[in-house]
Order: C-alpha cells, then structure tokens, then sequence
C-alpha cells in the first residue's frame, strides 16, 4: 500500500499558490539586495565613507549573480526547481549574516554571497510558470511574479529606513532574514509535486558554462531581446540604486521622506508590470509595449537633468514613479517572450543565458552611475545619461520587429 502511494503522481499546488510562492519568494530576496541601498546615507555615515558607493554593492551583487547562473545552470533540473530555489534563499540569508559583521570590509562579500543566492531563483521560477501556467495567460502570469523585483524594493524602503532610524540598521538586515526562512517554508510545501521532474543524474555543475551564452547569441530574437533586457536593467537599478542618495543629497530629504519617493519608484513598476503583462496579452505583442516603455524612459531620464530643489514635491514623486514605471516593467513580459523562444525541456537554461546578458546590466548601470558621480559630483548629469540605455533598448527592439530576411541587415544591425 505505501509503495502504491509513493507510485501515485502528487497534485500540485493550485496555479495561485505558485504565483503567490514564487512572487514572496523572490520579493524577499529582492528586498534583502535593496536593504543596504534604502539605508545608504546610515552605513556610509557609521563607516565614513561616501554614500554613492552604494552603486558598487549592486555591481558585486550582480557578479555573484552572473557567477551562479554560469556555473549552476543545472542545479535545478538536478535537484529541481523549488529546491534549487531554497538553496538560493539560503545564500542570501548567508550573505545579509555576512554584512552585518562589524567592519565595512564585510559589505562586499555579503554583497556577493547574496548575488550568488540570488543567481538560483530566476531561472527556476520561470521553469515552474512555464510548466504550469497556461499559454493564454502566461504573459500576466509572469508578469505578476515578476512584480516581486519592486514589491522587494518597497518592502526594504518602507522597512529598513524606519528600523535603521529606530533601532540601529543591522536590524534591517535581520529582518529580511527571517522572511526568507518563510519564504524557504512556502516553497517546501510545494515542492514534492513541482519537483517531482527532477533528474538527480543531471549534472549540477555546467558541463559548458558559457553554452547558454552562446546559444542566445546565436538566436537574433534571444539575442536582441537579451540586450534590449540589459538595457532596462541597467537603468532599472540605477533608479532604485540612488533614488534615496540622490533625494537626500540634491533635494535635502531625510532618509525617511527620500525612502517614500523610492516607495514611489517601486509600487509604479509594480503596478506597471501587471498593466505591461495585461496589455501584452490583449494586443498580442510584448515588443511594442517594451517599445513603448523604452521612448518613455529616454525622455523622463533626460529630464532628470533639470533635478532641483525648486520642484514641487508632487512633480518630484512623479518623475521618479514615471521612470520607475519605463524602466521597471519589461521583466515579465519580456522573459515571457524568451521562455516562449525555448526548446522543450531547454526553459530554464534559456532564461538563464538571457539573464546574464540582463545582469550585465545590472552590473555596468550601477558603477557606471557611481563613476560618473564621482567625475562630475552631479546626480542629475548621472541620471540624464540613463538616456544611452534608453537608445540601446530602443534599437535592439525596432531591429527585433524588423523582418529577417535580409540576412546580410540583420547581421549588420
């Protein structure tokens, strides 16, 4: 009788239970990464150092990232997905452990243990959504779970700068701690049924690290897709990165009112990643709303170049909510359009191969933006250049709804 139950296939959990899951799950791990950058201004303070140097911790976190998905490509179809997910979360508990010890030299491994962490969770999450959401609705299913990316950085700029004020910030990052172990707790209810695809002779390690690079290079779709995703990234997290240095140090917030505008940042690409993933479906092209979003980003960013004092408080939430929306809402429809792309059983690395593309970004926005402060000690010159990766979006995205039969115009774009 127990060897037939074993024998018996598991129910899964409902679809919403999924999304739910994987949306708190990631939201967690997102808000662990955006902690120490919603407290900048009170780190840098306690250590004497510059606040702007906040931008090298999303860089390091986006090696460890890079690092994770080059190496552990099979980790999920090993283990399978929610497990590899669960080791995940763990690294980043590690990580927020590791940056709380008291010297400032322990930031930046912390930052990249959690990079590493973080490196597991996407790919195995669009492999459970694509496996278990139905077509019809996928753009919006993914859409939603990708909603966790802000729904983190509101949780950490509401949280963190409150806590940090009131009882010293390594609370904050004792904080995130204990959601992640929840998060950790959602994932193993689930996970008998959504693992139960796992292959334990599959090889943890990437046999080719760098096979899911190459075979997106080697995709004009992917490819184009891929850099029109790095593109937003990189402008992305520069938003988010310095919404409260900037706040604080041009307009002469306190921490907690510069942590309301990056609320701000973050409930508009919430709201605009489940608006993007609705409209995607009823019109029937991601590309045209991700064209959209990236027109709207090149024209608010050069308007940052006129940040002042002098702005009504209304005027400086909506630009900030305006280019948190334009550079915030293309994660779910745009890794919808490339887990369409995957060939059968071949989501996860696919998707894997498009976020190191997409976390190159990740990595280059953020110390770029901080080199650029540093050269010319102007926020607002630092976020009028977010326009180049407004360009570069712009141009991969036209050049992916161009026809390819002239093979020779595709290769020259």
């Amino acid at each position: 009788m127990n060897t037939d139950r074993a024998a018996m296939p598991r129910t899964p959990p409902s679809l919403a239970y999924l999304v739910l899951t994987l949306t708190f799950s990631h939201a967690m791990s997102v808000s662990s990464m955006m902690v120490l950058p919603a407290i900048a201004p009170v780190v840098a303070a306690e250590y004497g150092i510059e606040p702007s140097l906040v931008g090298y911790h999303i860089s390091v976190v986006s090696i460890g990232l890079i690092a994770s998905l080059v190496l552990f490509s099979g980790l999920s179809r090993r283990l399978g997905s929610a497990r590899a997910a669960q080791i995940g979360q763990c690294l980043v508990a590690a990580g927020m452990l590791c940056a709380i010890l008291p010297s400032a030299a322990f930031l930046l491994p912390g930052s990249l243990v959690i990079g590493i962490g973080f490196g597991l969770l996407a790919p195995p999450a669009s492999a459970l959504m694509m496996r278990f959401s139905p077509p019809a609705r996928r753009n919006l299913v993914f859409s939603i779970q990708q909603t966790s990316v802000p729904l983190g950085g509101v949780i950490a700029a509401l949280v963190a700068p409150m806590v940090a004020v009131s009882v010293g910030w390594r609370w904050a990052f004792m904080y995130s701690i204990v959601t992640l172990v929840m998060a950790m707790v959602l994932l193993q209810i689930g996970r008998p049924a959504w693992d139960d695809d796992r292959d334990p002779s599959h090889r943890a390690l990437a046999r080719n690290p760098f096979d899911g690079v190459r075979s997106n290079w080697r995709d004009r779709k992917l490819r184009l897709l891929s850099f029109a995703g790095m593109s937003f990234c990189w402008a992305q997290f520069c938003v988010a990165t310095f919404a409260v240095v900037a706040c604080v140090a041009v307009l002469g917030m306190s921490i907690v009112q510069a942590g309301l505008v990056l609320v701000a940042v973050q409930v508009a690409s919430t709201v605009g990643r489940m608006a993007a993933g609705w409209i995607a479906d009823r019109i029937g092209s991601a590309g045209r709303v991700l064209t959209w979003m990236s027109w709207t980003m090149l024209a608010l960013s050069i308007g940052f170049f006129w940040l002042s004092p002098a702005w009504p408080l209304w005027f400086v939430y909506a630009m900030f909510a305006g280019l948190g929306l334009a550079s915030g809402a293309w994660a779910g429809i745009l890794m919808a359009e490339v887990g369409q792309q995957a060939p059968p059983g071949r989501v996860a690395a696919v998707i894997g191969g498009t976020l190191l593309y997409v976390n190159i970004g990740k990595f280059t926005g953020p110390a770029v933006f901080s080199a650029t402060y540093a050269l010319t000690h102007s926020y607002n010159i630092a976020f009028a250049l977010l326009a180049i990766p407004s360009l570069i979006a712009i141009g991969c995205l036209r050049a992916q709804q161009r026809r390819p039969e002239n093979k020779r115009q595709v290769a020259a774009g």
